[in-house]
């Protein structure tokens, strides 16, 4: 499954000559999911990451290549939760290494590919309510006074997610990557994004048995590499 490995290679290329560091995933305390009814209000509120109009982006990608995501991982650049103070630019990035057979193909495929993305709607860290834009890649998060004076950490909320990504069947791996540094390239990661979202929905334009006008679509060529990719992978697995 090769959709998505241009936009997984591109992030590692932003950070590749980073102090990007590995948290410690065993050391990290057991954070409890509190379900889809959390709501932080501003006064209940230590911090936001991707507030007050700094970036907030989220993303993931798929692949079946143990290169890019040989076990389960949770890397930060940038300050941990509790090393925060005030609001911060935020990304999580997300690559998910997936059982090819199980994905399916056409129709099937895409959808698998969309539930996968919406675990995210699913799963509440205590204290961590996340602001997610349907519409966008964005998502921000509300961090609790409370989260922050039990020491809450991004290898903690990394657990949970992986935990989450892992209940779909399809899902054999997760690298998360959470990213505070006021410096990174947010907008290089965000054209990263964008790309992935494209090919995410040239595929689904593929899928569907409608009429379109493809020559005054912003897709067309997205779309022909995914077509191209889609009908190899078919062909490997046939």
């Amino acid at each position: 499954m090769k959709l998505y490995d241009e936009c997984l290679i591109g992030a590692e290329e932003l950070l590749a000559d980073l102090p990007v560091k590995r948290l410690d995933l065993a050391k990290a305390p057991d954070w409890p999911d509190v379900g889809n009814n959390q709501v932080l209000f501003a006064n209940d509120t230590a911090y936001e990451l991707g507030g007050e109009g700094y970036p907030a982006l989220s993303s993931v990608a798929l692949t079946d290549q143990e290169s890019f995501v040989p076990e389960d991982e949770v890397w930060l650049l940038g300050k941990d939760l509790p090393e925060l103070s005030g609001s911060s630019p935020f990304a999580r990035v997300t690559f998910l290494r997936v059982d090819e057979d199980a994905m399916g193909t056409g129709e099937k495929l895409y959808q698998t590919i969309r539930k996968i993305e919406y675990t995210r709607y699913h799963l509440n860290p205590k204290g961590y309510m996340m602001r997610i834009s349907s519409f966008s890649h964005r998502e921000a998060v509300r961090v609790s006074k409370e989260a922050k004076r039990d020491g809450l950490s991004f290898a903690s909320v990394g657990k949970l997610f992986i935990e989450a990504y892992k209940k779909q069947p399809q899902v054999q791996a997760a690298k998360l990557i959470f990213i505070t540094e006021p410096d990174f390239p947010y907008d290089k990661l965000e054209a990263i994004m964008k790309r992935s979202e494209d090919i995410t929905t040239a595929l689904d334009h593929l899928m569907r048995d409608v009429k379109m006008d493809c020559h005054s679509c912003s897709l067309r060529e997205v779309c022909e590499e995914v077509e191209e990719l889609t009908q190899k992978d078919f062909q490997k697995t046939s």
